[in-house]
């Protein structure tokens, strides 16, 4: 008989994450084998994690599996692309990684309120409107995004001369003579995605390339980086800002 493995609901949540990364298949296999392979949709080549496992393994066991070889999966996933839907969010806001529902409060004018205990942003004005949402995010990743920096700077003791935020199309951050600048899209994705990529770049300030000696930099001031940089891949909207019902 199978062994049957009970997980807590923090490691559920985890294995459902690996779920999004991980294409199962089944076959005529002795064991479990992760690989990563290529695939082609509409002339477009992308990267995927597969799990090839034996017909005798039931969910439960790949369950398992996954959870407890995560750390090799994240890295097999870095860099790998998955295809995306255009999505509507349907009167909502994505902001640090969450849904917030929108509510208008014409008697605060042009100020608002974040709550983020029951998901609510309240402002004066409509939110849900293109520019309006636009200066929303640009004035919190402004002050997120460097205070941020800093304070991870901070705690690995490197100096940063100055941070700056934009939108940029083709990268998420860059770092050039300790001068760090940041994709202001990033506040749309969790906190722990913001420090994945500022770290990325303070790891630049010790290894100004991507050799295999820059990312064992990085692995060691930030452990988790290949975990939390895939919600850009997986969540990350590909417009900005993502469309509402406006």
């Amino acid at each position: 008989m199978a062994k049957i493995y009970s997980f807590t609901e923090e490691e559920k949540e985890i294995i459902n994450f690996l779920k999004n990364i991980v294409t199962v298949k089944y076959g005529s296999y002795k064991n479990f084998k992760l690989k990563k392979e290529k695939y082609i949709i509409q002339k477009r080549i992308y990267k995927t994690v597969v799990l090839y496992a034996s017909l005798s393994f039931n969910e439960n066991t790949v369950d398992a599996y996954l959870l407890k070889n995560q750390d090799i999966i994240y890295k097999l996933a870095y860099h790998c692309f998955y295809p995306k839907k255009a999505e509507m969010l349907h009167n909502k806001i994505l902001y640090l990684g969450r849904l917030y529902d929108f509510k208008l409060k014409p008697e605060i004018h042009n100020t608002y309120k974040i709550d983020e205990n029951n998901l609510i942003i309240y402002a004066g004005r409509n939110f849900l409107n293109k520019d309006n949402l636009i200066k929303f995010y640009h004035q919190q990743a402004s002050y997120i995004l460097p205070a941020r920096a800093y304070m991870c700077a901070e705690k690995i003791k490197l100096d940063v001369k100055a941070v700056k935020t934009g939108v940029f199309k083709s990268c998420w951050g860059s770092c050039g003579a300790g001068i760090i600048k940041l994709n202001e899209r990033l506040i749309l994705s969790p906190l722990t995605t913001i420090d994945s990529i500022i770290y990325h770049e303070l790891a630049h300030i010790l290894v100004p390339n991507h050799s295999k000696d820059f990312y064992t930099s990085l692995e060691k001031i930030y452990p988790a980086y290949y975990k939390d940089y895939l919600w850009l891949t997986l969540f990350m909207p590909q417009e900005y800002p993502p469309k509402t019902a406006e």
